[in-house]
């Protein structure tokens, strides 16, 4: 009998490294050739710029710093020496440990096949695996919370030995995101103290918790230089973001309104639209909706295990800030568990209508479909505005047809695919190359200026121009009214900025060219024709580069002078 044990317990192990196997390279296979070739968004350079120089002031990168990311990022970076592939890589390797643990817990929870459903939901997720491709944090959010949740489910099982690995966990994630110790904390709690309530089990829990988010505070405090200056850089910036989405800090209705468009929104990209599709087709019929399966299930110790990872993150979503889908990453692995418990109950109730087929077949031919269909929206290279919308300011949405208006929508809050990233490429590349070309240009005589400019994708920004143009002099002109500063000036990767509503460029001798990335709809382009004549360039898809010729133009005191919004 003895002996029978351990070889299904052998046998059930090599299964599992089998399917780990199989996870791993389904995810190297699908993300591999469709990452982004240039860092993806502003937050991109930030980081890129932290594993040069961290400085926080400087957002190098932005607060509350990532010290943790920063490090490993320096660490891989040493490797590929391209800040993009490094966080392509962390993101694709921490999308793999995720899945991976994610079909362990599953398979605690429920069982090895429900486990299968959920790893390859999550998989072939488009948001997930659209946040594997381009550099950013968000996949790695995903692994910290997946983490935390995993050892402390141990934990919750009896398992003793994962009660201390359980707490370091979550004090360590908040050097990659301080957000997590606050987002995972009730699920922890919950977990170590469900079966044991005793106060000496706190005390040294708290004992165990303090040096693990000290040993990153106090290098981030001493990066910063100072307490103060950290303090003051981040209330700087939670100043900008949070007024803009939370009731609690000053937003107006309709800014509350739209946050709360976006958190609903990006849920349904988090749930994927064949998700809700099941959930649908789940109603009609099981004959019981989603709500009636939560009142059904309200007392099961895992379902409440998965809205304690769920709901803290959704409440703080929801009252402080959202501001982009990568947001999502955080429960996005109780989404792909949730809706496995849908497709295969689905797949069982279909099997009892339609007897030919066996439950493994329903399930087989549900789960196929889900993924097909997932692969063709995340891969299937589409647009369904043609990029003609590509520069919108949202303050001239009301001048566009309803259509038009309804398509930046879509484009803005429901398609994160392949060819989302593919157009961000080509905007950077598009510009890049255009400012090359630029007749008479070069580093030494140009002086470059980046309007602020709303796009449905990241695109080519400042963040951008001054890291991939590191020999020019780049200037930002910033147009919204709530921001960091007005004004903001960058070369060889160390900027500066200025807080004023008067904003100066200076154009000394040695200038020659003044190249202008800036919207014609811009509130600054008028200021701009008033004082020095401008070209066109047009480029592909409808976008324009401006620039103009210095030599033999009276430029007053030698400057350029704007009349910027008002700053707080």
């Amino acid at each position: 009998m003895l002996d029978k044990f351990h070889l299904n317990h052998y046998s059930s192990k090599k299964i599992d490294i089998i399917i780990s196997a199989i996870l791993t390279l389904l995810i190297v296979i699908t993300r591999i050739p469709f990452v982004s070739k240039y860092l993806y968004e502003w937050d991109s350079v930030n980081y890129a710029l932290g594993f040069e120089n961290f400085d926080i002031i400087h957002h190098q990168p932005h607060p509350p710093g990532y010290i943790f990311y920063i490090g490993l990022g320096r660490v891989i970076n040493t490797i590929f020496n391209d800040p993009n592939t490094t966080m392509i890589f962390i993101s694709i390797m921490f999308s793999i440990i995720t899945v991976i643990l994610i079909y362990f817990l599953a398979k605690q929870m429920f069982s090895r096949q429900f486990a299968i459903i959920a790893a390859l939901l999550l998989v072939f997720n488009p948001l997930f695996w659209y946040y594997g491709e381009i550099s950013t944090i968000y996949p790695t959010q995903a692994f910290l919370a997946t983490i935390v949740a995993y050892l402390s489910y141990q934990v919750f099982r009896g398992k003793e030995k994962f009660f201390y690995p359980s707490i370091i966990a979550l004090g360590l994630a908040g050097g990659f995101r301080q957000d997590l110790i606050i987002y995972m904390f009730p699920l922890w709690f919950f977990c170590a103290f469900y079966h044991k309530r005793d106060p000496n089990r706190l005390l040294k829990a708290i004992i165990v918790l303090i040096p693990s988010v000290l040993v990153w505070v106090i290098p981030t405090m001493i990066f910063s230089g100072s307490i103060e200056q950290y303090s003051q850089a981040s209330s700087t910036l939670y100043k900008i973001a949070f007024p803009r989405s939370s009731i609690l800090f000053g937003s107006t209705i309709i800014n509350k309104l739209t946050a709360v468009g976006s958190y609903v929104t990006w849920l349904g990209l988090a749930l994927t639209y064949s998700g809700i599709i099941i959930m649908v087709l789940f109603t009609k019929y099981v004959g019981k909706g989603p709500k009636h399966v939560f009142r059904e299930n309200i007392k099961d110790y895992r379902v409440i295990f998965l809205i304690l990872w769920f709901l803290p993150t959704s409440i703080m979503y929801l009252l402080i800030h959202i501001a982009k889908p990568g947001y999502m990453l955080v429960f996005i692995p109780v989404l792909a568990i949730v809706l496995a418990y849908f497709v295969k109950e689905l797949s069982y109730s279909l099997s009892s209508r339609f007897k030919k087929y066996s439950p493994k077949k329903c399930l087989t031919i549900v789960l196929s479909l889900i993924i097909l269909f997932n692969i063709a929206y995340f891969t299937v290279p589409y647009n369904i505005n043609e990029e003609k919308l590509w520069e919108t300011p949202i303050s001239d949405l009301g001048s566009l047809s309803i259509q038009d208006q309804v398509l930046w929508v879509l484009d803005m809050g429901f398609m994160s695919t392949h060819e989302k990233i593919n157009a961000d490429d080509q905007s950077t590349q598009t510009y890049l190359n255009a400012i090359s070309h630029v007749p008479g240009s070069n580093s030494s005589n140009t002086i470059i200026v980046i309007g602020e400019i709303t796009r449905e994708n990241e695109g080519f920004n400042w963040r951008k121009a001054m890291y991939y143009l590191p020999d020019y002099q780049v200037y930002y002109l910033i147009e919204a009214d709530h921001f960091i500063t007005s004004e903001w000036y960058a070369k060889n990767h160390t900027n500066t900025w200025l807080a004023s509503n008067i904003f100066k460029i200076p154009v000394n001798s040695s200038t020659q060219k003044i190249i202008w990335v800036i919207s014609n709809q811009s509130t600054y382009f008028p200021q701009i024709t008033s004082q020095i004549p401008v070209k066109t360039i047009n480029l592909a898809d409808g976008l324009k580069l401006y620039y103009s010729d210095i030599n033999g133009t009276q430029i007053k005191n030698n400057e350029l002078v704007f009349n910027g919004p008002e700053q707080y």
